[in-house]
Formats: C-alpha cells, sequence, structure tokens
C-alpha cells in the first residue's frame, strides 16, 4: 500500500493544487516533483507573492507553470501569460518584461555585435514598433479593463511635495519611499538638491509605450516620472537621444545619463519598484512598481 500511495503522490503533485491530500497522505506544497526549474517557476511564484490579494493560486498544469487571478488561469506560455483560449498563440504576442534586474548601483552593459545590430534596426524602427502584448493579464491584475475602470482606480497622492494619480495597489508603497527618501534628505545634500530641483511629477496616463501599440505601466497607474527642472547637460531619455541626434545612443556613458542620487533610486528599489535608467532603453526619470521582479532581484 505504501508504493501505491507513493505513486499516486508523485502524480498529484504534478497536476493537483498544491496542498491536496491525498489517501490520507498529504502533498507537499512544494514537492521534489513539481519541475520549479522550468521556464515560468521564479516569475509565478514571484508574482504570488508580491500580490497574494490577487494571485490565489499558482500550479504545474499541463506541462507548464500557470497563475491564477478572480477563478481563471494564465499560462506562462514563453513569458506571454496567456489564457487558455490564446495559449497555444504564444507567438503572436511579445512576453511581459521579466528582465535580470540587477539592484544597487547602475553598470554599464557591454554590447557585443549581434546586440548592437538589434539595437541600430530597433532605433531606425522606433515609431513603427506594432507588436502586441496579451493586455488580459495586467487587466485582470490590477483589476483594469478599459478607461474607465482604470479611473475609478486611481488615489491622488502627495510625493515629496507634488501631486499625481496612481493606483491604489502602489500607494502605501509610495509613501514608504518617501519616507525613506526624506530620511535621507536630513543628512545628504545631494538628495536635497535632487528634490528642489523637481519640476513635476506625472502618475496614471492612459496611453500606449511611445512608438508602441502595448499599454504603458502609466496607464496601469503603476509608474510615476520624477521630471527634474534642470537636467545638467545630461540625456534623460533613449528616445530623446536618438532624436536628438546620438545614433549610438547605447554608448552613452553614466555621466551623460540624467541619474537621480544613488539613495532615491534605492529607496524606490526597497519597496518594489524598477528604475528604468537601469534598462538598455534607458529612461531615468521613470519608476515602475514591479514588486515581482524586486522578489527575483533578491534571490
Amino acid at each position: 500500500m505504501s508504493a501505491m500511495i507513493r505513486n499516486v503522490v508523485r502524480v498529484c503533485s504534478m497536476v493537483c493544487i498544491l496542498g491536496i491530500t491525498v489517501m490520507g497522505v498529504v502533498v507537499p506544497s512544494e514537492p521534489e516533483s513539481v519541475p520549479t526549474t522550468l521556464p515560468g517557476a521564479r516569475e509565478v511564484q514571484a508574482l504570488q507573492q508580491a500580490f497574494p490579494h490577487r494571485v490565489s493560486d499558482i500550479g504545474f498544469r499541463r506541462g507548464e507553470w500557470a497563475l491564477q487571478i478572480d477563478g481563471e488561469w494564465f499560462y506562462w506560455a514563453q513569458g506571454r501569460l496567456l489564457s487558455e483560449q490564446y495559449r497555444e498563440q504564444w507567438d503572436e504576442f511579445v512576453s511581459i518584461r521579466f528582465y535580470n534586474y540587477r539592484l544597487g548601483p547602475w553598470l554599464e552593459r557591454e554590447i557585443d555585435a549581434d546586440l548592437e545590430a538589434r539595437l541600430r534596426e530597433r532605433t531606425a524602427n522606433r515609431n513603427n514598433d506594432d507588436r502586441v502584448r496579451f493586455n488580459s493579464f495586467l487587466d485582470r491584475l490590477y483589476r483594469i479593463n478599459g478607461r474607465a475602470q482604470a479611473d475609478q482606480r486611481m488615489r491622488r497622492v502627495t510625493f515629496l511635495g507634488r501631486s499625481t494619480r496612481v493606483h491604489t495597489d502602489m500607494v502605501a508603497a509610495l509613501q514608504r519611499v518617501e519616507t525613506r527618501i526624506r530620511n535621507v534628505m536630513m543628512t545628504d545634500q545631494q538628495v536635497r538638491g535632487y528634490v528642489q530641483n523637481l519640476a513635476g511629477l506625472h502618475g496614471y496616463n492612459w496611453r500606449n509605450i511611445a512608438g508602441t501599440q502595448r499599454r504603458s505601466y502609466h496607464a496601469y497607474g503603476m509608474a510615476i516620472d520624477l521630471v527634474p527642472r534642470v537636467w545638467g547637460g545630461r540625456w534623460g531619455y533613449w528616445r530623446w537621444a536618438a532624436d536628438g541626434g546620438v545614433p549610438e545612443w547605447w554608448n552613452l556613458r553614466g555621466d551623460q545619463r540624467y541619474h537621480p542620487p544613488q539613495p532615491v533610486i534605492d529607496a524606490f528599489e526597497a519597496e518594489g519598484f524598477v528604475w528604468g535608467g537601469k534598462w538598455l532603453f534607458f529612461d531615468p526619470i521613470h519608476f515602475e512598481y514591479r514588486p515581482e521582479v524586486i522578489i527575483m532581484a533578491q534571490e
């Protein structure tokens, strides 16, 4: 009988929801037979940890990792996070960005010949990116299915003396960021100068990412831009550099790019935000609430 139970547990652990009891034996929440090294495992686990109020379950289903929101399963599908209806059509969508984010100071990225060729092509077609993302997953995660509902999800906040609207799920984290920054301001003159130099704060904005057909995280109210009055002669966005006569913008040095002080970046990262200045397509005034990405970076 013990051999039979072991066989049942081994099979069930691959297809059942975690924590089911089989013939009196409780399947462990992370059984060894579940392929946690397969693509999507880290990402769906991090999403559940980051959004426990939204992701009700995760599991290995029909050969790949998936997560459940509001009773619907979304499958990893090569990083697209697709519903059952579309999971076999993954090549029609771009993946959701789960980049290898690095905490700490900015580091210059090495650009090899293959990557440079792709960057040149992308730059040449920067206003004609017609690739689409499967919006339904993010719509469900953030409880937004259109502009009207997005407007209802937003809350007006004051951050470092500037006002904007952001998603309600981001409010508490943003408040903690401000507390961290204000604590540093008491002893750090550079951070005080950075805050005094801020001209504006931009949060919720129902729009696509520039030059694409993909909804911006600003449209979900899950990102903010901290715009300075004075840029110090540095570039604040890869597109501005490309449009401004810098065809090889990816080769710009760190001192040629606008960077907030490191304690400001650290404060945001500590509360689940990624900084756009670390992206290859750099956007250093942009902070995006992606706690799942920070969780993976901390592993």
